[in-house]
């Protein structure tokens, strides 16, 4: 069989440093062939050469047996390759019609809203969206929903090859069902898709082939039915990991580290209760919206509360900035490392040394020689390279910059620390090194309390699980009782609804 898509021998250097060497890849005509490598591995380097954002390039490239080099993702898009990439290319205000046809040589030049959404029809029936109201501005759907209507929008400008960069990374449980089922549906009626993702158990169920790139060359493309986690692991680290998650310590429950008394976070429907102990990793388990999220944010100070407290080390308090809960302790990791997790433009020693300050200077002024050595101390504990100490943030990789995020709160020496979604984006080797970190942490005396919409994150790293479901807590798993089906029927269906059910219509 001819390869629809097929590079070959492609090479990209950025001065000294050589992002792919080599690479070979191709995809036929309906497969979905995923494409997986850790953060730096050369996956974005790839993408972006097939999708017309980079041409400086050695290779060939063919599509259809015909060699191009797209100068422009424009060039890219006319000759039948789109990409939906993690951030949303949709105008919020305008419906979803209009986004379907906001670009591209397919967008009528004269329309009303009523044409526009017969002509968006079919579309958003291919990506599931056949219920959806088509004159609804975008930004009442949810993130899930938006992301369908991204590859509607792309499947409207008719792509033989459409590339899905981590369209699931920002969703909860529920949404990244129905991206799986849009992709099975697109590959059935022949489009070929290049499935980007760090969730292994996405990768094994949606694609046929799966390529991968490992320090910027390519490995032969395997079927993806002879290959298990731990193989593709070893493929895309070029070692075996023994364990992504670390053993579950015997945790002693006395008195407990921090209550959570009736605290109501703003944008949720009750109040949340619920301890955690000294040494213990407990897991708040629900989708996007559960409310696990904003509960951490409040203890945090990060959030409005309309009532309640927390008792921590005999005082009842309630932080009313994050500055409050930093000087008694309590660390917190969000899970936007680019918004408000990272000093981007800054060095990374600046970044590692933020939450400090008052330990690092004098009357204002910073000791650069205690603000290094902090730094230093704080990189080595979370393996960040300490030789790119003084690079800024913002070029590293996405699991480098998380193990930054986590990193700095070292500096205070939290008693407790709160991580949203402590792995998103970041890749296999990366994440089982984080574990290992914030066991470490608690092993060593504080206590963790993490909020993910990842179900094998949380039934691997959590000793206890509290789950949420729609503004509201719902449930509690001993370690004993944790596992994928019993955490999915409580973040889902806990009152034994089809959660579809209850999904409001448009």
């Amino acid at each position: 069989m001819t390869a629809l898509l097929e590079l070959t021998n492609i090479s990209r250097s950025f001065g000294a440093i050589k992002a792919l060497k080599s690479v070979d890849f191709e995809i036929n005509s309906g497969e979905v062939m995923g494409l997986v490598g850790e953060n730096g591995a050369g996956k974005s380097s790839l993408v972006k050469i097939i999708s017309g954002f980079d041409d400086g390039y050695t290779g060939s490239l063919r599509l259809n047996g015909v060699v191009q080099r797209f100068s422009s993702p424009l060039k890219a898009e006319r000759s039948g390759i789109a990409i939906a990439q993690q951030e949303l290319s949709l105008i919020p205000a305008m419906t979803v019609a209009e986004n379907v046809f906001i670009s591209g040589e397919k967008a009528p030049i004269f329309a009303t809203k009523s044409s526009l959404a017969r002509k968006a029809a079919p579309f958003l029936s291919e990506v599931g969206l056949e219920d959806v109201d088509p004159f609804l501005p975008v930004e009442r759907l949810s993130i899930g929903e938006q992301q369908l209507v991204e590859v509607a929008r792309l499947l409207a400008q008719e792509p033989q090859v459409l590339i899905l960069d981590e369209p699931t990374a920002a969703l909860g449980e529920s949404d990244s069902i129905r991206i799986l089922g849009m992709v099975r549906r697109l590959a059935e009626r022949g489009k070929s898709i290049i499935y980007v993702s760090h969730r292994m158990d996405e990768i094994f169920k949606i694609c046929n082939r799966i390529t991968v790139l490992r320090d910027g060359q390519s490995q032969e493309a395997k079927d993806a039915k002879r290959l298990d986690v731990s193989s593709l692991v070893e493929l895309m680290l070029g070692r075996e990991l023994a364990h992504m998650f670390p053993a579950h310590p015997k945790i002693p429950r006395g008195e407990a580290l921090l209550e959570v008394h009736n605290v109501w976070p703003d944008g949720t429907l009750e109040p949340f209760n619920f301890s955690v102990f000294a040494g213990e990793i407990l897991g708040l388990a629900g989708q996007l919206g559960s409310g696990s999220g904003d509960i951490l944010a409040a203890i945090a100070g990060a959030k409005r509360s309309r009532e309640g407290h927390i008792k921590y080390k005999g005082e009842s308090f309630l932080p009313k900035s994050p500055k409050h809960a930093i000087s008694r302790g309590i660390a917190y990791c969000s899970d936007d490392r680019k918004l408000d997790g990272l000093f981007l433009g800054r060095p990374i020693v600046e970044n590692l040394s933020a939450p400090a300050l008052s330990a690092i200077s004098k009357r204002g002024l910073i000791k650069h020689d205690k603000e290094r050595s902090l730094a230093l101390s704080n990189a080595s504990k979370f393996t960040i390279d300490t030789s790119r100490l003084d690079n800024e943030a913002g070029v590293l990789s996405g699991g480098n910059q998380q193990k930054v995020a986590l990193g700095k709160w070292l500096a205070i020496e939290p008693n407790v620390i709160l991580v949203n979604e402590p792995t998103r984006g970041v890749d296999v080797g990366a994440r089982a090194e984080i574990y290992g970190k914030l066991r470490e942490l608690a092993n060593e005396g504080a206590a963790v309390i993490f909020a993910s919409t990842d179900i094998q994150e949380i039934t691997g790293l959590a000793d206890r699980v509290i789950s949420f479901y729609r503004g509201m807590q719902v449930g509690e798993l001993q370690l004993t009782e944790i596992n994928p089906a019993s955490v999915l029927e409580q973040i889902t269906h806990p009152f034994g609804v089809d959660d579809k059910q209850l999904e409001p219509h448009h």
